[in-house]
């Protein structure tokens, strides 16, 4: 029997399987082209398949050991998806079947702002006199800097410091605040401040998971219909329901931060905790298909969405269980906790700009800069999902997948393969040769990292045209100091 020397096949098995956690659009797995050598001879293409037996027998190795079968080296080759030669073309990996993720829920329009009567007006004044703050707030936060709100206008931050008063206790009716703006609340442009600062209100704080998409909670917005004049205007913030399970969802939500917090040491570099947080997060964390595939309401209000879902559990009670937005907002939540600052980014991604879907992930400052972190797609555990898909129909195949993904330091460098990047880098994702893994039988190189994109929202992003508001004030990594590789 011969053995084929100096042959690799290239094989592109997409991290960004992930690829739009959350548009409408998912990505496609992308597979490389096979790679012939100089080694590679006339005789070697032409020879003729093994027989069934030994085609047989190939198979069945790797789908008890886990590894490919070192015998039998031309029946594995020849007979296989792995290694077929068809007019002199060695073929790629064949048998996984991945589908584009989706989680991020497409943008709503809020509510226009009810317009109050003198007597309503006058009820929520005296309810505001009335109300009393509780003492202690369970709403736990220790970041240094909330950047969307530190970039915003007056305006915005007038309407953000309002709607997160009204948030801070959003189980008593007469918790009613207001904003003193200068623009007019009936018109479409206090409709791009509402959206710029509750959408930076939510990214800055994950804590406010239940508010998110309103999964628990919506906020109502009021305008007297008599305004002050002299160019001022008034909103009021308020909750028409109270949120009964505030207490319980929260205490549940701070007592799983601290949990895992616990074991992070948050004396090291900051470098060094954010990597130690990004690593123990897609370690415990989970990527929600169900929730990604659920396109109704009761997907798009899923707890997988927030921190919570990441950190507690999804409206299904399962622990751990998130899409796209869930990771990021933990991850930068967990950072903030640590004292980093941090923030979510909002936009598309996929393994083109053609098959992109909407998308989050985060942003992180270390000694000063900025640095890119996408700590879903970072997250392996997909693609051994992916991979344990194929381990029946296509154990030789399987075999070096196992492989690859089992070897701790390959598995490395794919779960950091989005961590520490520069804004530049992200957008279009290139790897190189240091994501090859080099098989033990030294016969094959498999890369299961690919190239993708990913796009900030814009006023230029079909679908996510109004978060592209607020990603005009998302800061830009150009950070080069630290690198995980």
């Amino acid at each position: 029997m011969r053995k084929i020397i100096g042959v690799f096949l290239s094989m592109t098995l997409a991290v960004s399987m992930m690829a739009g956690c959350g548009g409408a659009t998912g990505a496609s797995s992308q597979q490389g082209a096979a790679q012939e050598t100089e080694a590679e001879t006339a005789k070697d293409k032409a020879e003729e398949p093994a027989d069934a037996a030994q085609a047989a027998e190939a198979e069945a190795a790797p789908a008890e050991s886990g590894e490919p079968a070192a015998a039998d080296a031309e029946a594995k080759e020849e007979s296989q998806t792995v290694a077929s030669a068809t007019e002199g073309e060695l073929q790629p990996l064949a048998g996984l079947n991945l589908n584009g993720f989706n989680g991020l829920r497409p943008m709503e329009e809020m509510d226009e702002t009810n317009e109050l009567t003198a007597e309503d007006t006058d009820k929520m004044d005296r309810a505001m006199r009335a109300y009393t703050p509780p003492a202690d707030s369970l709403l736990v936060n220790k970041a240094k800097n909330y950047h969307y709100y530190s970039e915003m206008n007056r305006d915005q931050q007038a309407m953000y410091d309002a709607m997160y008063m009204c948030a801070s206790d959003p189980t008593n009716p007469d918790n009613v605040t207001v904003a003193n703006i200068s623009v007019d609340p009936t018109t479409s442009d206090f409709y791009e401040v509402l959206l710029v600062s509750y959408w930076g209100l939510l990214y800055d704080h994950p804590e406010l998971f239940w508010l998110y998409n309103g999964i628990e909670a919506d906020m109502s917005f009021g305008a007297p219909y008599q305004q002050p004049g002299n160019g001022t205007y008034m909103v009021y913030c308020y909750f028409e329901e109270p949120f009964d399970d505030f207490e319980e969802m929260m205490t549940k939500f701070n007592d799983a931060a601290d949990e895992f917090l616990a074991d992070i040491d948050l004396t090291k570099s900051e470098e060094v905790v954010a990597k130690d947080i990004h690593d123990k997060l897609i370690n415990e964390v989970a990527y929600n298909t169900p929730v990604m595939e659920d396109g109704t309401e009761s997907g798009y209000s899923n707890l997988a969405h927030t921190a919570y879902g990441a950190l507690v559990e999804d409206n299904n009670g399962t622990p751990h269980y998130a899409v796209c937005d869930g990771y990021s907002q933990a991850y930068v939540y967990l950072l903030q906790q640590a004292g980093i600052d941090a923030a979510v980014i909002v936009g598309i991604a996929g393994n083109t700009e053609a098959d992109a879907g909407g998308h989050a992930w985060s942003v992180v400052n270390l000694g000063g800069d900025w640095y890119e972190v996408d700590s879903t797609w970072d997250d392996a555990g997909t693609l051994d999902e992916a991979v344990n898909s194929i381990k029946d129909s296509d154990p030789f195949s399987y075999g070096y997948y196992y492989e690859a993904l089992t070897d701790a330091e390959y598995r490395s460098k794919l779960e950091h393969a989005l961590c520490y990047l520069t804004t530049a880098e992200i957008t279009k994702y290139e790897p190189d040769d240091y994501y090859n893994y080099i098989t033990k039988d030294q016969k094959y190189v498999l890369s299961l990292s690919s190239s993708s994109v990913h796009e900030r929202a814009s006023e230029n992003t079909a679908g996510y045209e109004n978060y592209g508001l607020l990603m005009k004030l998302a800061p830009v990594a150009e950070g080069v100091l630290f690198k995980l590789r």
